[in-house]
């Protein structure tokens, strides 16, 4: 199957994921011998096997990360992909981001609570 681009927006894991099952739906009904290509099934394998949350916690998190800590867009969904638990990772990720080297410790625990809360609401 051939395609041609669209559009380019940067999108975390756990949107790929959705997108490659939306991908798969489409093919299986289109043609359900042809199914995925090899490209396609090693995508799908590596998004099955490393989304941490569901498509709508990882979109909550990241619109969260940016909307009130000015996070930049990429560090947001590296928070995602990355799901940190600790302040030393959730700082690792954020060494080189303008706005994520003013957090002090007591923001960076904030947001892993606050980001724990929006996996459960």
């Amino acid at each position: 199957m051939s395609g041609r681009k669209i559009g380019e927006k940067t999108v975390s894991i756990p949107e790929v994921k959705k997108i490659m099952e939306a991908v798969k739906e489409q093919i299986e009904k289109i043609d359900s011998e042809e199914g995925l290509s090899h490209f396609q099934e090693i995508t799908h394998a590596y998004v099955n096997k490393f989304a941490k949350m569901s498509e709508k916690d990882a979109i909550k998190i990241q619109k969260f990360l940016v909307d009130k800590y000015e996070i930049e867009e990429v560090y947001a969904i590296n928070i995602v992909n990355i799901d940190p638990h600790t302040v030393p990772e959730l700082r690792m990720i954020l060494e080189k981001s303008f706005t994520g080297k003013s957090l002090n410790d007591e923001q960076l625990q904030d947001i892993l609570a606050q980001m724990e809360e929006l996996k459960t609401s």
